[in-house]
């Protein structure tokens, strides 16, 4: 059987365009400077990166999964402020350069709307569009709310699998808990140890879990509707939540119990 990594190469570019740079600060300069490292250095750093991944979980095969331009991210229709905290953020000189450079050499995958996170979750729950097995390949936390096969590099000693049950567990407790990162908000106040308390056992089911989300959320005076809200731009899209025809994401809907 074909292995094949999904990577998120929205991550792995970033850093290694941040490897080929040094940022200095002068007295009397309010911003610091940088220092950048010739292009050429990358591409050899670049293969070496993507080969370690592959052998480190046995695959044959890679796809680059590559997100769309901020602007164009379908949860800014649900949530205007998704990710805004990061509008002001300096990024590596050579990040989109390294984002081209991983897109023309490999097979690569890059939708309008859809974040690197919704074509990896797309692509690993498809029956069909990758043969064999798929391995996604992420040190994003969100990652844990897609069913199917995963490894975080930073973590895991080899890939595991997150059961649909798990999956489902882990978008109600990102539900609760926000992502700051990711600019929206979750629950007020509540964190790990609270979240897990709410949802109790993944085998419940998403209609139980979703109803535990939202009685937590109106026990603190906010609406169904602003929990839907938070458990939509949570949502990483997996097959179901992905119109081929249309090519736009579906909306979360919560289950019906």
């Amino acid at each position: 059987m074909s292995v094949t990594v999904l990577l998120d190469a929205d991550i792995v570019a970033y850093q290694l365009a941040a490897t080929a740079q040094r940022t200095y600060k002068w007295p009397g300069l309010e911003q610091p400077a940088v220092a950048a490292d010739d292009f050429a250095t990358l591409p050899a750093r670049i293969d070496a990166e993507v080969n370690s991944i592959t052998r480190a979980v046995g695959a044959d095969k890679l796809i680059v999964c590559l997100s769309c331009p901020t602007s164009e991210n379908w949860r800014l229709g649900v949530l205007p402020t998704y990710k805004a905290n990061r509008a002001a953020t300096v990024r590596p000189v050579h990040l989109q350069a390294v984002k081209d450079y991983l897109e023309s050499e490999y097979p690569s995958y890059r939708r309008p709307t859809l974040e690197a996170d919704d074509v990896m979750g797309i692509l690993s729950t498809h029956p069909r569009l990758v043969k064999g097995k798929k391995i996604i390949v992420s040190e994003d936390k969100d990652m844990k709310t897609v069913p199917g096969w995963l490894y975080n590099p930073r973590k895991d000693l080899k890939p595991w699998r997150v059961s649909e049950d798990e999956a489902d567990w882990w978008h109600m407790y990102q539900t609760l808990v926000g992502d700051a990162t990711d600019g929206y908000t979750g629950l007020p106040r509540c964190g790990p140890v609270k979240a897990t308390q709410v949802l109790g056992d993944a085998e419940d089911g998403p209609g139980a879990l979703w109803e535990r989300v939202l009685s937590a959320y109106e026990a603190k005076g906010l609406t169904e509707e602003h929990a839907l809200v938070q458990a939509r731009v949570a949502r990483i899209c997996r097959a179901t939540d992905y119109d081929f025809k249309t090519k736009k994401a579906i909306e979360w809907d919560p289950p019906q119990t």
